[in-house]
């Protein structure tokens, strides 16, 4: 912003090196844009050990509480103080007495919205924490219309307090040919068409009604087609283990674990289907990463994640196996449906950029300033 004052803000980037997936990818794009900007100066404090990836030479300020008890409400704040800040920002959590302004980032309300996604005590912990937080901050930042609506239902919040500041992919996300897709993947084995799916174990990500639809899909006449399954094992994993083997899936059911960007981009390149078929999101980066690569995807028409597929992507009902099924046979059969699609996701994706996520981010900073 020409002729803007400069500020300086205090963000809080412990999730990095945790493989936190969403989270970190969120909060390393975010800053990285921000420091380019000529009106904030962002000040990134991280766990004791942590290295920021990317290769991108960042004054970090170290934090040797890793427990969030004491690090929140206690070393957080303290340091924060010290640094001479205008404004901190975190996620989720905010310190119960910061003595600045402070602005968080809520992705979403999926403990509010459906009972029974988390363990009993991390739900009740969330929705007393997180209600604090929101009320307490001088600004709110969510990355969907969808979540700043439900933000405002919950919590009863101002809308004027509650910005919008979408995700976006980075620009290493782009097509990659089938050559550079193979060397990539060359170590993980992988032959034949397959089904992508990426995020962790966790019940919302409706992993064993995506297992049950591929293996309805292999019945029907695609019997050579794979499902590989990266993220990491969460709570009730065991959940899609049983699936994998209710359909006699060990021979192809790939449990690919956390893979690193150059994986993941040659994946969603050689992948036949790339399924999100979540039952709650509050955007779904995932989707856009994929929509980037070219890849055709299938996605739940659920929460926030028709904000982040628009038209690009087949959307189905996450909570139907017959809508699944049949959205899957087409992404995957339909060569008309298949190139329509797969030039529609790079075009798609352009709108989305962390330099304009920074921006907006801004103006939450600004905004929680002068409250």
């Amino acid at each position: 912003m020409v002729g803007a004052e400069k500020i300086r803000v205090a963000i809080d980037a412990h999730v990095v090196g945790r493989h936190g997936t969403g989270n970190e990818t969120y909060i390393v794009n975010l800053v990285n844009a921000l420091a380019t900007r000529s009106d904030v100066e962002p000040l990134v404090f991280v766990d004791g050990d942590a290295v920021w990836p990317g290769g991108v030479d960042l004054p970090l300020h170290r934090l040797r509480t890793r427990t969030p008890l004491a690090r929140i409400p206690i070393e957080l704040p303290i340091a924060v103080r010290r640094a001479r800040v205008a404004a901190l920002h975190v996620q989720y959590v905010a310190p119960p007495f910061a003595g600045l302004p402070v602005v968080t980032t809520i992705h979403d309300l999926s403990f509010e919205d459906v009972p029974g996604l988390f363990r009993r005590p991390t739900e009740l912990r969330l929705k007393a924490f997180v209600r604090f937080s929101a009320r307490r901050s001088a600004a709110v930042v969510t990355i969907s219309e969808f979540t700043k609506a439900r933000l405002i239902h919950h919590y009863g919040l101002d809308p004027a307090r509650v910005f919008v500041t979408p995700l976006a992919v980075a620009a290493r996300w782009t097509p990659l040919d089938s050559e550079e897709c193979l060397q990539r993947l060359r170590g993980l084995d992988l032959t034949g068409p397959f089904v992508l799916a990426v995020g962790n174990l966790h019940p919302r990500k409706n992993i064993p009604r995506l297992i049950r639809a591929v293996a309805a899909v292999r019945r029907a006449g695609l019997d050579d087609l794979r499902l590989v399954l990266v993220g990491q094992r969460g709570w009730r994993a065991e959940e899609v283990e049983a699936a994998v083997e209710a359909v006699d899936g060990g021979a192809w059911v790939r449990f690919a674990g956390f893979v690193d960007d150059d994986t993941l981009q040659a994946l969603y390149g050689a992948a036949r289907v790339v399924a999100y078929p979540s039952l709650y999101e509050g955007f779904g980066l995932p989707v856009l990463e994929a929509l980037a690569c070219g890849a055709v995807v299938v996605a739940s028409n659920a929460a926030g994640i028709p904000e982040a597929a628009g038209s690009a992507a087949v959307l189905v009902d996450p909570t139907r196996d017959e809508a699944m099924i049949e959205g899957l046979l087409r992404a995957a059969t339909d060569d008309s449906l298949r190139t329509q699609l797969a030039a529609a996701g790079p075009r798609h994706t352009t709108q989305f950029t962390w330099e304009r996520c920074a921006e907006q981010t801004v103006a939450a900073y600004r905004a929680a300033i002068r409250a």
